[in-house]
């Protein structure tokens, strides 16, 4: 089946096989591609690389339907965007999974991006906990808490911890408000705050003192998102995915150092996990209007 996972920077497509559809060891990627998402040319910048995207792995799909994963607030009943950020330009109240079914001709599912990461590392493990709670760290924030039970919108839950009130009259977010947590836990704000092109140069230049700063404030971050993570939602395990797992080696022993949270872990599925997760979602999960 085809799937794609939308990000701020790129939109990442596969064309995964499934041998047995409620036995996620028997989903496999096949092909994978990955194209910009063309945030600067508006939404038909953005919904043309999807399109893109999914064309290159298209070859020898023969399933009825298509799954995608997307950041922002996604209703999960009908896979309209309800709430996104500049970096998907023009998609609040876009009827994503109604417009893609049109242009693809098939039927499509549409889930966020965080959640489909979260499915995946809940369900793609031979030792299952009964709760897994989810944070993407890349151009902005993810999170999701899946918990035991039918594959649906009470089990599966899109925390947007990325847009809580982290400080009061703080750096403006992309969803209009300010002081929302991802604006300082991401990368784009690893990099803003360095002044580097790239988080790993932000992490590595230990001479820099706001390279110091950028990467104490990412850890700070962390730290209280995790706290809060285990005080209200108590889940049985926390992973963190996204672009920072990728380089888990410039940050995670200096986390543990700081917080004494060596319990949580870097995602096991890397940043394949969304596409596997929103693949096994609309497979499995309930939708009563997708």
């Amino acid at each position: 089946m085809l799937c794609a996972d939308v990000g701020g920077t790129a939109v990442k497509a596969a064309l995964i096989s499934v041998g047995r559809v409620r036995l996620p060891q028997s989903y496999k990627i096949k092909i994978f591609r990955s194209v910009p998402t063309r945030s600067a040319d508006g939404f038909e910048g953005v919904r043309d690389s999807i399109v893109k995207a999914l064309n290159a792995v298209r070859s020898e799909d023969l399933a009825d339907v298509v799954a995608i994963a997307t950041a922002g607030e996604v209703m999960w009943n009908d896979g309209s965007v309800l709430h996104a950020t500049r970096s998907l330009p023009g998609f609040e109240g876009y009827a994503f999974a109604k417009d893609m079914s049109e242009r693809l001709g098939k039927r499509v599912v549409v889930i966020n991006d965080a959640c489909a990461a979260a499915v995946c590392e809940h369900y793609f493990t031979r030792r299952r906990v009964a709760s897994t709670l989810v944070l993407t760290i890349g151009t902005g924030l993810g999170s999701a808490l899946v918990t035991d039970g039918p594959i649906d919108g009470d089990h599966v839950k899109d925390l947007e911890l990325g847009h809580m009130l982290y400080r009061e009259n703080g750096i403006e977010c992309g969803c209009g408000k300010r002081g929302c947590l991802e604006q300082y836990l991401s990368a784009t704000a690893i990099k803003r705050d360095a002044g580097t092109n790239t988080v790993k140069a932000a992490l590595t230049n230990t001479d820099n003192v706001k390279c110091v700063e950028a990467k104490r404030n990412f850890l700070a971050a962390l730290r209280d998102v995790v706290k809060l993570a285990k005080e209200k939602y108590s889940p049985k395990e926390i992973l963190i995915g996204g672009g920072l797992a990728e380089m888990k080696e410039l940050w995670l022993d200096d986390f543990y150092g700081m917080s004494g949270y060596d319990d949580v872990k870097t995602a096991r599925l890397g940043n394949k996990a969304g596409l596997l997760g929103t693949a096994y979602a609309a497979l499995n999960g309930r939708f009563s209007d997708q």
